[in-house]
């Protein structure tokens, strides 16, 4: 038989034992009330108070969701993707990166745009997610489902954590123009802004001074790495191309997604004179009108002074043939005048001394010895070269015209007349021969 004693009889230690017993006991009972109704993300999901959609559109202000739209061989294309709940979020958003092959896929803008909207007479907060992709090749794209991890307040007050997953899409690439392949260097925008600036060390350019070229691009619903690197390194023999690193840069602003690309090269001159940098041209295809245009950058022609060091670089093989050209004509005026010192001057040289001397009566002896030894006859006259220029040079000649022109014309005549195997012949040494020869035969 089990007796019951008061609690007031028991010791203090005991007493103590089951109060603590009791406080561990509601704990307990407590915690396994508030497990049995904890809430998840999915349970928000399925109770509508929470929700989350994505679409693609061109730009931010469509909102309009295509079953299988369609886009430009890079364009840019954004997927939009909302949470939305009608309580609030207690904690950030994070969304799972976009890899897609053949696609370029960027989260330009890291923060959400955060709004309230009234449906069926509650309010709900919405934020709304942007990424950016810029398919560079023609096909069809599939934007698998992304997970997006969220955090926000339950029903009961709580916070709660957890995944959402968005559905599938899919969407088609072509090339926007049959001007246009993928092999060649284009890309798309809304509006295109070029800026072009030229910089010089000194305001009079020589050799080893500096040009600075500068062009910079930029583009509006563009991506910067897809923008046409215009700055080449050109080979000249003028000048030496040193490019800089480009800076590439891609923003948002107030839901306007602006790209640009500097270039920037150094060109130290390396020779003298006149030199230009060429024209530079690109393509783009305007998803605002629809239409292919080309922007082109000009170029600018300049001038640079020699120094001693670049002149005779540039000029070293005209120097080397004038010089050389030049010793061999003063050596041979040296070796000729050593040769006819001991020898007699040819007939040609003692004639142009005459001629140049303005010893006339000289020179017309000489004229006729020349006539004698090449032709056998002994006057201008008879002996008919047969052309009306020998005529009237002759002419001349006999008439006692004194002009250094005429005389060098007569002498060429004789001469020629003598090269060409025409009808004059070579005197013979001895003339009657021909006839002792006929007489004994």
């Amino acid at each position: 038989m089990i007796t019951l004693f008061p609690a007031r009889w028991l010791p203090h230690w005991q007493k103590y034992s089951i109060s603590v017993a009791t406080i561990i006991c509601a704990i307990s009972a407590a915690l396994w009330t508030t497990a049995s109704y904890a809430v998840t993300i999915a349970d928000l999901q399925r109770s509508n108070d929470i929700e989350i959609k994505a679409w693609l559109a061109q730009n931010s202000d469509d909102t309009s969701s295509k079953q299988m739209p369609s886009f430009s061989v890079n364009e840019q294309v954004i997927l939009n993707i909302e949470v939305a709940t009608p309580r609030w979020f207690t904690g950030g958003t994070r969304i799972e990166s976009v890899e897609i092959p053949s696609v370029i896929a960027k989260q330009r803008n890291q923060l959400a745009t955060n709004y309230t909207e009234r449906k069926e007479g509650t309010t709900w907060s919405r934020q709304r997610w942007e990424i950016t992709l810029y398919p560079v090749k023609s096909g069809s794209y599939s934007v698998p489902s992304l997970a997006v991890n969220v955090q926000v307040s339950a029903p009961d007050g709580s916070s709660v954590a957890g995944t959402l997953y968005t559905q599938p899409l899919a969407f088609n690439v072509s090339l926007p123009s049959g001007l246009l392949s993928e092999d060649t260097p284009w890309f798309t925008a809304t509006n295109v802004e070029v800026k072009q600036e030229w910089q010089q060390s000194s305001e009079k350019l020589k050799v080893g001074d500096a040009i600075t070229r500068k062009v910079t691009i930029r583009a509006q619903d563009s991506l910067s790495v897809l923008l046409p690197n215009l700055l080449t390194r050109e080979a000249s023999d003028y000048f030496q191309g040193y490019p800089q690193p480009h800076r590439l840069e891609d923003s948002q602003t107030r839901g306007n997604y602006q790209s640009s690309r500097v270039e920037e090269t150094v060109y130290v001159i390396q020779q003298g004179g006149d030199f230009s940098f060429p024209d530079q041209q690109f393509q783009w295809w305007n998803a605002k009108t629809n239409q292919l245009e080309t922007v082109t950058v000009s170029g600018k022609q300049f001038h640079a002074q020699h120094t001693p060091a670049s002149f005779v670089k540039a000029n070293l093989n005209m120097i080397v043939t004038v010089v050389s050209t030049i010793v061999i004509v003063l050596a041979t005026f040296l070796l000729g005048r050593r040769h006819y010192r001991t020898h007699p001057r040819p007939p040609w040289l003692l004639f142009w001394l005459d001629v140049r001397g303005g010893k006339w009566a000289q020179a017309r002896t000489q004229l006729y010895r020349q006539l004698r030894l090449l032709t056998n006859q002994l006057e201008m006259s008879k002996a008919r070269g047969g052309t009306t220029e020998w005529l009237k040079i002759s002419g001349l000649i006999q008439s006692g015209d004194e002009k250094a022109q005429v005389f060098m014309k007569m002498w060429r005549l004789i001469r020629a007349q003598r090269q060409s195997g025409g009808r004059f012949k070579l005197p013979k040494a001895l003339p009657k021969l021909d006839e002792v020869h006929k007489a004994r035969y």
